[in-house]
């Protein structure tokens, strides 16, 4: 939805990120995976290999947290959408959500605004669907 506001290697960095995220409740759910391939689509990296071992990741947040405000939020916002993908986020989540903001320089109640956004339009884009294949 965002990701369009990011020059394209804070795109990359993202799609490294968000591919990290997928794995951190322990299994690839097919919800992330779809939420994953429409950010690649939207990123316009179509055969971009994700890297997401724990130097890259390191690396990645660096690169991001360096970007402007709104940039950072947007990540923010985009990476809540993956890990919200199956409505929990679980204590791996939280703590990365933690590190991301903690780098971000985003104050909590702000992570919490972005958090409830995210479940609503999720909440929102379920309803649509319910409302369509009636």
């Amino acid at each position: 939805m965002f990701l369009n506001l990011l020059p394209k290697k804070e795109r990359q960095h993202f799609l490294n990120l968000a591919r990290y995220a997928m794995g951190l409740n322990g299994e690839f759910k097919s919800e992330e995976l779809e939420i994953y391939n429409s950010f690649v689509h939207e990123c316009d990296l179509h055969g971009y290999q994700a890297k997401a071992g724990n130097k890259q990741v390191t690396e990645s947040i660096e690169a991001l947290s360096s970007g402007s405000t709104g940039h950072r939020k947007a990540v923010m916002i985009e990476l809540c959408g993956i890990m919200l993908a199956d409505s929990a986020i679980c204590d791996h989540e939280r703590a990365f959500i933690q590190r991301l903001s903690d780098a971000f320089d985003l104050e909590d109640f702000e992570v919490r605004r972005i958090e409830r956004w995210v479940a609503a339009m999720n909440d929102l884009v379920a309803e649509g669907y319910q409302m369509v294949e009636a």
